[in-house]
């Protein structure tokens, strides 16, 4: 694995157990983010925890100049029409998926998904400056494509494992192992998305989507077998699509 790679995670786990921890610590002792608003920053620098590493570790490594190639890279738009229509079409078929496997219902007319998108960029869309601009790349360059969506869910929702005994916070007393399902499925998503278009961006847009759908359509989300289900669908979803796009690929070197 690259510096850039161990470096990413030296400053994202550190920063994450820091900040995350102080706030377990205090809801233990009953100062909760409900009742005390300043509680947010140490949760937030927790939540940017993977953002901020994947500045450090690229200017760090010299895979960037500064801030504005990082910001450049990340927020890389210009992409064709084709690949946004398949983060679209992915994103709603796993909602699809989780509808027909748990249930759902709806709670707020389907507008408020795109109301809610510039909120989702801060509240999950910027991981991906981390997890798919750094991470999931050197896993599918050393283990391929399959392994590298499952151990990158893992780490993902290890990531994420703090959230789950902080009071106040959506994932604070929920099911882990549906949550590590979840994350092993998006993963799949995610990462299709990176290889297949190569834009970080896209995920980023992904993510804002997933996480904005349930503000609209209200499905299991913590329901192990609903995640079970969507986790096997989606990936095979997904690695028909790789395994067709390297074979494209791969077909085009060789003409060439």
């Amino acid at each position: 694995m690259s510096k850039t790679f161990k470096d990413h995670l030296i400053i994202t786990f550190p920063i994450m157990f820091v900040c995350w921890g102080l706030c377990i610590i205090l809801g233990l002792n009953g100062i909760t983010k409900s009742d005390h608003i300043w509680i947010n920053i140490p949760y937030a620098l927790g939540a940017f925890s993977t953002t901020i590493a994947s500045y450090i570790a690229l200017k760090k490594n010299g895979e960037i100049k500064g801030f504005k190639e990082w910001l450049k890279n990340v927020f890389d738009f210009k992409q064709s029409a084709w690949s946004y229509i398949a983060v679209i079409i992915l994103v709603a078929l796993n909602t699809l998926v989780l509808c027909l496997a748990g249930g759902c219902e709806n709670k707020a007319p389907l507008y408020m998904i795109i109301l809610m998108l510039p909120i989702m960029l801060v509240g999950g869309g910027l991981e991906e400056a981390g997890w798919r601009y750094i991470t999931f790349p050197e896993l599918d360059k050393k283990f391929g494509f399959v392994p590298a969506a499952v151990i990158m869910g893992l780490i993902w929702a290890f990531w994420h494992l703090p959230l789950f005994f902080i009071p106040d916070v959506n994932q604070y007393g929920q099911n882990f192992l549906a949550f590590i399902f979840g994350c092993i499925s998006l993963s799949f998503i995610l990462g299709a998305i990176r290889k297949v278009t190569g834009s970080v961006w896209l995920c980023v847009m992904t993510h804002m989507l997933t996480n904005a759908v349930p503000e609209s359509i209200g499905y299991d989300f913590y329901g192990v077998k609903a995640q079970l289900i969507t986790m096997i669908i989606m990936a095979t979803i997904t690695t028909v699509w790789v395994k067709l796009y390297e074979k494209k690929s791969t077909k085009a070197v060789f003409e060439c």
